[in-house]
């Protein structure tokens, strides 16, 4: 007997309650895979998945996790094994989450097509000021001298975003003129090359914005406030939402997960950096913040 394969049928690795509920609404035909006890503690998964669709698996057993999940995409006929590496990460050693993952991606990569990466930080902020989807007053430079010049004009504080010659991006917030002594010091000695982008400065409550997309449909698993951003009101989640997917569909992403510090402030939701998390963790870092007090902060003009 042949099973058809069918991309609306996913499987959702050990998800939370805000992965689980998106993949619903987005009209997904959902199996979960999570552990014995309740996850995240004290959680309950949305009442719409059927109880047969739950299964449990102790994630210390990487055999027993690779037997289920095989199984149900083979009776199934699923097409898509799906995770967030920050919920793996969650209430599991850092040894059970990479093996748990390890699994995943072996099943994931059988029958799957190369995922388009999201672009670099000159691109994504090329793609969203063009747009006027998340405009941020930026200009790039083509060497360090340029760079600094333009951060003395916008004026200070900014944020400089530079690739270093392994292809890692850097955000580096500079305050002052000291600070941009060091950064240029930094980018020189690290042989950081061209463009630099000299961005300004954002300010706001900044949330951090978890999606998993699927063939295109973008799932915003999770919406958290951090430092002391308070919870945001439904329409300003709506907001976020409707800002993060505008920016992966201009992007043209089809496939992946992402992570996205969105501040919101008075000139309303504003994108400050994406990444995706997977592929810094499978060892192509791409992005890395230097601050002493998260990035992404300052001026709101």
């Amino acid at each position: 007997m042949i099973i058809r394969q069918s991309a609306e049928r996913v499987v959702l690795v050990r998800p939370g309650p805000g992965l689980v509920r998106a993949a619903l609404v987005a009209g997904l035909d959902v199996w979960v895979v999570s552990d014995p006890g309740p996850h995240p503690p004290n959680a309950r998964l949305p009442a719409e998945l059927p109880p047969q669709r739950l299964l449990r698996v102790d994630f210390d057993d990487t055999d027993a996790l690779r037997t289920v999940l095989t199984d149900t995409v083979r009776r199934h006929g699923i097409g898509q094994v799906l995770h967030l590496a920050s919920d793996l990460e969650k209430g599991l050693g850092s040894g059970a989450a990479a093996a748990a993952e390890e699994v995943v991606r072996e099943l994931s990569a059988d029958g799957g097509k190369p995922a388009r990466a999201l672009p670099d930080a000159v691109t994504i902020r090329r793609i969203l000021n063009e747009s006027r989807t998340s405009a941020v007053r930026a200009h790039e430079a083509r060497s360090v001298t340029e760079a600094c010049s333009l951060a003395e004009d916008f004026p200070l504080p900014v944020v400089i975003k530079s690739a270093d010659r392994s292809g890692c991006w850097w955000t580096v917030p500079v305050h002052d003129r000291p600070a941009l002594a060091r950064w240029a010091e930094q980018a020189v000695t690290a042989r950081h090359s061209a463009p630099y982008l000299v961005e300004e400065l954002l300010t706001g409550a900044k949330f951090r914005v978890e999606t998993l997309t699927v063939d295109g449909m973008h799932l915003v698993a999770d919406i958290a406030p951090e430092g002391t951003a308070a919870p945001l009101h439904d329409a300003e989640q709506a907001q976020i939402r409707a800002t993060v997917r505008a920016l992966l569909d201009l992007a043209g992403y089809e496939s992946g997960t992402t992570r996205t510090d969105v501040l919101v402030g008075a000139r309303g939701s504003r994108i400050a950096a994406a990444t995706e998390p997977d592929r810094e963790q499978a060892g192509n870092s791409r992005s890395r913040s230097t601050t002493t007090g998260g990035i992404e902060r300052g001026t709101d003009r």
